[in-house]
C-alpha cells in the first residue's frame, strides 16, 4: 500500500496565500498596461517602475521563505537582492545586475562591486526621474538601510554627496572602508535627457555595538 504524503495546513494555506497574491498580481499588471495604451507615453515610465515594484515584492516574498533566488518574470536580467530604504522611506527591492533592462524597473546593484555586509564598496543605480528622485532632498548625516533576503539589516550614514562626469569612474573603486555608493542622473527634473552628469551619494556603514 503506498504511503501518502500529507501537507501541513499550515503549509497549504501559505500555498492559497501565494497563489492568490500571485492572480491579484497579475490582474494589476495586466490593468496597468491597459492603463498605459489610454493614457500614453507620458505614464509609462512611473506606471512600469511602480509595477515592478508590485511584482518584485512578490519574488521578494518568495526569496525570503527559501533563500533561492527567485526572478519577478521570465525575461528578468536579475533576481531581488535586498530592499534599501532611504530616510524610512518606502523601501525599494534591488535587483542583481546594473543593466539597462534592470534599470527600467528598479534600483540595480553593480556586480563586480562589494556584496552588503563583505567590506568594501557596494554600488547602486537607479534612474533620477523614478526611484532614485528622492536622491534630490538628501544631505549629509541622512540614513540608509538595507535589508538582506535572510532579513538581516545593514545601516549607513550619508557622509558625501556630489555631481560628476559620467566618465568619473573613481567612485567605482574598491574602498577599505565600508560604504555604500548611489549613483543617478543629474540634474533632477530637468527636461535634458542623457545629460553626462551623475549625482553620487556615499554613505557609510554604521555598525551599532
Amino acid at each position: 500500500m503506498k504511503s501518502i504524503s500529507i501537507i501541513p495546513i499550515n503549509n497549504i494555506k501559505v500555498i492559497e496565500k501565494y497563489r492568490a497574491v500571485s492572480l491579484f498580481y497579475k490582474f494589476l499588471f495586466i490593468y496597468l498596461l491597459i492603463a498605459i495604451l489610454i493614457f500614453g507615453k507620458g505614464a509609462y515610465i512611473q506606471i512600469k517602475a511602480q509595477v515592478a515594484q508590485v511584482l518584485l515584492e512578490l519574488a521578494w516574498y518568495q526569496q525570503q521563505q527559501d533563500l533561492l533566488p527567485h526572478k519577478a518574470w521570465s525575461w528578468a536580467d536579475g533576481y531581488p537582492l535586498a530592499k534599501i530604504s532611504i530616510n524610512n522611506q518606502d523601501p525599494l527591492i534591488i535587483l542583481s545586475g546594473a543593466t539597462g533592462s534592470n534599470l527600467a524597473f528598479a534600483p540595480s546593484w553593480l556586480a563586480g562591486s562589494s556584496a552588503f555586509n563583505s567590506g568594501g564598496n557596494s554600488v547602486i543605480f537607479a534612474h533620477n526621474d523614478t526611484h532614485f528622485n528622492q536622491l534630490k532632498n538628501i544631505v549629509i548625516g541622512d540614513d540608509i538601510s538595507v535589508k538582506s533576503a535572510d532579513r538581516q539589516i545593514y545601516r549607513y550614514q550619508v557622509s558625501e554627496t556630489k555631481v560628476i562626469n559620467e566618465l568619473d569612474l573613481s567612485v567605482l573603486a574598491l574602498t577599505e572602508e565600508e560604504v555604500i555608493t548611489l549613483i543617478t542622473c543629474y540634474p533632477f527634473d530637468s527636461p535634458i535627457s542623457n545629460s553626462n552628469l551623475r549625482f553620487v551619494v556615499i554613505a557609510k556603514r554604521i555598525i551599532l555595538i
